[in-house]
């Protein structure tokens, strides 16, 4: 037998299995976990961001931020509008 081996259990179980792990250890696996996918988070962020700024280039600053200020004063608009509002 080798001296290291996969185990293989269903997602529903490891998570079972977690929700059942003390306050401590839940953090410790966290802090592991979060070092492990810090990369590829990070990663997906500036994929994100590089295809919203490709999608919106033909947009200015101005005209972004105006859209926004519209938006903002829309929402607000209805949220007074709203009953209770």
């Amino acid at each position: 037998m080798s001296a290291s081996s996969i185990l293989e259990l269903p997602l529903k179980q490891i998570l079972a299995s977690v929700r059942r792990l003390p306050t401590e250890q839940k953090l410790e696996l966290w802090r592991a976990l979060s070092r492990d996918l810090n990369e590829v988070i990070d990663q997906r962020f500036r994929q994100a961001l590089a295809e919203s700024r490709a999608a919106n280039q033909q947009y200015t600053e101005e005209e972004v931020m105006a859209d926004v200020a519209q938006a903002v004063a829309e929402v607000r608009a209805a949220r007074r509008a709203a009953p209770g509002g």
